[in-house]
């Protein structure tokens, strides 16, 4: 990827099973016990693999009691699904919170290098592989994940496109939900490409100016085709 990269989610640092710390660190307030939960749960689940962790064993890690975790999620999956929707949260932010002044173009723009950075992180290539791997066995993970990572992004972005096109801001005509769902998906596919097959196999990714153009053409292309 070029350097490191941080990427802001409540889910602290992700340790892998040979022990490297891959720091997705947090801008945002939240309880103590919280982001010692979820930081235990994450280390645990990328180490030991979802089936293989118990609440009993995230509590010893974090430092509280099995009680303490009930009181803020309720139950192993719910602890997985604010891990994922943590991270969605902040990669959004574009979409929810426009810069200033931003037209559809530069925010693609923002998103589009924020969301393929993201993909690239050694954490969220982990966190792919744990979903992959778990969705067979636990196909409500499989959906949990889906349900707060991709569905939430996808719904966020169709409802920018759809406002956008209707004060005709970057898209020739008025998009409606459907129409604005599906460009959404298009958009996301495309910055995905073959980027996220090579970090899953550990190919030597692209340069980040690479990324960068790669980004922008992808966003005259939806521009152009919308």
């Amino acid at each position: 990827m070029g350097g490191n990269m941080t990427v802001t989610t409540a889910a602290g640092t992700f340790t892998t099973a040979t022990g490297d710390a891959r720091r997705l660190p947090s801008d945002k307030v939240r309880p103590a016990k919280h982001d010692a939960i979820t930081k235990a749960a994450s280390d645990m689940f990328l180490a030991e693999g979802f089936e293989r962790v118990s609440l009993d064993q995230i509590a010893q890690r974090a430092g509280v009691s099995k009680q303490t975790i009930y009181s803020h999620f309720a139950d192993k999956e719910a602890l997985f699904k604010a891990i994922c929707t943590e991270l969605t949260e902040r990669l959004t932010i574009p979409l929810r919170e426009p810069a200033e002044g931003s037209d559809l173009r530069a925010t693609l723009n923002r998103l589009g290098e924020d969301t393929l950075a993201m993909m690239l992180h050694p954490a969220s290539l982990d966190l792919h592989r744990l979903v992959m791997s778990a969705a067979v066995r636990f196909p409500e993970l499989g959906h949990v994940a889906y349900e707060a990572g991709a569905m939430r992004m996808i719904q966020d972005l169709s409802t920018l496109l759809m406002h956008r096109s209707q004060i005709g801001d970057g898209l020739t005509r008025p998009l409606n939900e459907e129409q604005a769902r599906i460009l959404a998906e298009q958009f996301v596919g495309m910055l995905r490409g073959f980027h996220q097959v090579r970090g899953l196999l550990n190919v030597k990714p692209a340069s980040t100016a690479a990324r960068r153009s790669y980004v922008r053409a992808c966003v005259e292309l939806l521009l152009r085709g919308a």
